[in-house]
Order: structure tokens, then sequence, then C-alpha cells
């Protein structure tokens, strides 16, 4: 889910006064956010200089260092109320949104995963077990093996074994099998990640 922006140091001038204004007006008699007043008041409190001190035309250097502690505090307070709004609602964007403020943009969607790299077969810890080993590829939370006795069936009939990171032990086996086995990254946004090539080996 996506959040308000917390950070209002990069907001242009032209917008921040008016994106405050338009802050304080959406959060006047929200019934979403009733204990609010705190964070309302400081806005109030941080806005009525600021809005002074942008409003000279020709300010001194004094002024303009004024303006930027004024926007400073600003940025602060406008923080403040995205934090508060964030940690009530997390997962609801439109209550978030009601307060006025920004939504972060959505992460970007990394549909495709690379396969895993570096996949080898060696011999497992026992007898008539098979080890399979692989490098995660960025990105990715896990990573599924399949490893059958008959290559010729379909995906859906090999085992499946799932691990977030490390070995996979391939037990469904017995010495003198051969076993195949490929393995494909989890974390995408899609069930479709690539696989490896497929391995295969005797068991000892």
């Amino acid at each position: 889910m996506r959040k308000l922006i917390t950070n209002y140091s990069n907001a242009p001038k032209m917008d921040i006064g008016p994106l405050a204004q338009n802050c304080l007006a959406s959060l006047a008699g929200n019934p979403r956010y009733p204990g609010a007043q705190a964070q309302i008041a400081a806005l109030e409190a941080a806005l009525r200089p600021y809005q002074a001190a942008v409003a000279v035309l020709h300010p001194t250097p004094t002024q303009t260092a004024e303006l930027a502690q004024l926007r400073i505090a600003l940025n602060q307070a406008l923080g403040a109320v995205a934090n508060m709004a964030n940690a009530q609602y997390p997962d609801d964007e439109a209550a978030l949104l009601s307060t006025g403020l920004t939504l972060s943009k959505a992460p970007e969607r990394r549909t495709t995963l690379e396969a895993p790299s570096k996949f080898q077969l060696v011999d497992g810890p026992q007898a008539g077990t098979l080890c399979a080993k692989a490098k995660r590829p960025p990105h990715a939370v896990a990573m599924k093996y399949l490893y059958t006795l008959d290559a010729a069936l379909p995906d859906i009939e090999w085992y499946t074994v799932v691990v977030r990171d490390g070995d996979a032990l391939l037990s469904q086996c017995k010495s003198a099998d051969r076993v195949y086995c490929k393995v494909a990254a989890v974390g995408g946004d899609t069930d479709q990640q690539p696989y490896t090539d497929v391995l295969s080996r005797l068991v000892q």
C-alpha cells in the first residue's frame, strides 16, 4: 500500500503554501481525524509566518534566512500530519488522501525476476538424497526447486521444495535414481517466473 509523503523539503516553493492550506481545509471537521488537533494547530502556527515571509518581494539576506527556517518548520508540520495519518490508516488510501496531502508513488513493479544463478546438483548428506544449490537473484524472497524422476511429467507433478536461502534437500528419491531438477525465484508479481535449465544427476 502507498503511504503519504512525509518529507516535503523537495516540494516547490510555489506549491508548499497551497498544499498546507489544502491540508488544513481537509482536516477541518474531518471525521477520520478527530484527534488531530495538535497537528492542525502546529501546521497553522507554521503556515501563517511562512506565508507572510514568502510574500516579501525583495527580501533582505536576513529575511531570506528567516524564510528558510520557516520553510523547515512548515515541512516538519506537514510531515507530522502525514506520519499521524500513515500510522492511523496504514491500509486505507482514501483516508490518507482525505488529509489533502500527497501519496507517494507506487513502488516499481518488478514483474519478472531473473532466474537463479550458480545452480548445481550435488550429493546429499545421506545416501538416497541430493542437494540442490543456487544463488538467489536480486529482489527475490525465496527460491522454488522442482524435481522429478520423470522429466516428461508436467510441472504440477514434480516435487516442490521452497527455501528462503541456502540448499534444498531432494529426498523423494533413492540410490541409483536419475533426478531432474530446475529452480525459479519467488517474489515477482506474477507466477510466471523463469526457471533455470534442467539439471540431472544420479543419486548415490
